[in-house]
């Protein structure tokens, strides 16, 4: 089966390859090459991932072969790079793409709240050198801070009704406001501009699924550096 891929550098020494055929599907790597070689092995990771989830899940047939259908590179405006909008991002999405969209939501936000279970209050705080947010409560807050964002690009600003006394309040109150505006997408093909990037709804909904599992996989690394060596 081919599956088709459009790809984008979405910062220096990121690149991402978006395999268009399923929601929260994408592989990334340091340069474009490595983006691309490593597709297979994640897609062969996504199916396993989703029927996990969902038992019914029925993982297709055949060999996994790849067609790159979009390369499109970054620029920066000052401090901010401008992503891509793929042809792809222009096409409407459907009640099928919605209900796929809520389940793949579900299926993220389980995976990062056992991650997070996991950890102590302590590993959440401690800070980690190099990471930019400080610590993995500041991940958390990225990852729900930044779901709002995608969402205000293109005029569903959220409006914070009281202020929060946890980082689950914070997190739980951004996925409601998502789940509350998903049924706005429908159909809708508009394409915003801020700070000369353009957005769609499917561009939000693909960069929203793509969040939340990179940053769980980022807080999962950070997770086995806080485990002790076995011997």
């Amino acid at each position: 089966m081919i599956f088709h891929l459009a790809i984008n550098d979405i910062e220096p020494n990121h690149w991402v390859a978006w395999v268009l055929e399923f929601h929260g599907c994408f592989s990334k790597g340091k340069t474009y090459d490595e983006a691309v070689t490593l597709v297979p092995g994640i897609i062969r990771n996504y199916f396993q991932w989703r029927r996990k989830h969902e038992p019914s899940f029925v993982i297709p047939d055949g060999s996994i072969e790849t067609e790159i259908i979009e390369g499109i590179r970054s620029f920066e405006v000052e401090d901010y790079f401008v992503n891509a909008l793929f042809e792809h991002d222009k096409k409407l999405l459907t009640e099928s793409d919605l209900t796929e969209i809520r389940k793949i939501l579900s299926y993220t936000r389980q995976d990062l709240l056992e991650v997070i279970d996991s950890l102590s209050e302590e590993q959440i705080n401690q800070p980690i050198e190099g990471e930019v947010t400080g610590s993995i409560a500041g991940v958390i807050k990225h990852i729900a801070t930044a779901e709002m964002w995608y969402f205000d690009r293109i005029g569903l600003t959220f409006i914070r009704e009281y202020r929060y006394d946890t980082l689950m309040d914070l997190l739980q109150d951004s996925r409601r406001h998502t789940l509350e505006n998903i049924p706005r997408l429908l159909g809708d093909v508009t394409v915003h501009e801020k700070r000369k990037e353009l957005w769609t709804a499917r561009k939000v909904m693909r960069r929203t699924l793509w969040h939340e599992i990179a940053h769980t996989w980022q807080i999962e690394r950070y997770k086995e550096k806080f485990s002790p060596v076995r011997e």
